[in-house]
């Protein structure tokens, strides 16, 4: 298993600093798990490419936090950065996986999640940019495709509360069959760990 932390991690970096495309591609390309390493690479280079369009800022960091879907089921959302472009924050989430990944719609419920999540009080008019490095059906490279909130607005409540009460009762149906989930693995204090979603098995 290995996962995209690499990259994610790198992403602020990315957007705060000057840095050129080889130091992003190197820098994501050589730690973690080896079979992660080339995509990890890749994707270092496409957040570079999405960056140098927008421009530089100043990032700031922001804390995981859960979307509680009952007393004993809880998804962690973590956009890992906001900064602040022409007046407005806009809130960072990379979706970094090749294949295997929501299509618009699963998208538009990760970004209904951040909004009730995190655009609130001093982030209230805040933008999103979910940054998508999927590779679209019958293509051979990954796209790079931007997503703001005006893109993906947030679900009605109550079709909201359909999606996951669909997710609770598939779990409450599995766990009654006695399928149980492993333990985590521990991880270094470094790592964010899984996203909104998990992070992908070995493409």
């Amino acid at each position: 298993m290995w996962g995209y932390n690499p990259s994610k991690r790198l992403a602020k970096a990315v957007f705060s600093l000057e840095m050129v495309r080889d130091a992003a591609v190197e820098s994501c390309g050589r730690i973690g798990h080896k079979l992660g390493r080339p995509h990890n690479a890749q994707v270092g280079g496409l957040i570079w490419d999405a960056a140098t369009e927008r421009g530089q800022f100043m990032c700031h960091d922001l804390s995981p936090r859960m979307l509680n879907l009952r007393s004993d089921i809880a998804i962690k959302v973590d956009p890992q950065f906001f900064f602040i472009e022409q007046g407005r924050p806009v809130i960072f989430y990379l979706q970094p996986r090749r294949g295997h990944v929501p299509g618009v719609d699963g998208l538009r419920v990760i970004a209904t999640a951040i909004h009730s999540l995190f655009a609130i009080d001093e982030l209230s008019a805040a933008d999103l940019l979910l940054l998508d490095l999927s590779m679209p059906t019958g293509c051979n490279e990954r796209a790079v495709v931007s997503y703001s909130f005006s893109d993906l607005p947030p679900l009605p409540t109550i079709d909201i509360e359909r999606l996951f009460q669909r997710f609770v009762d598939a779990y409450d149906l599995v766990s009654a069959e006695g399928v149980e989930r492993k333990p985590r693995r521990s991880r270094p204090a470094a790592e964010r760990g899984d996203d909104l979603f998990g992070n992908p098995p070995a493409e």
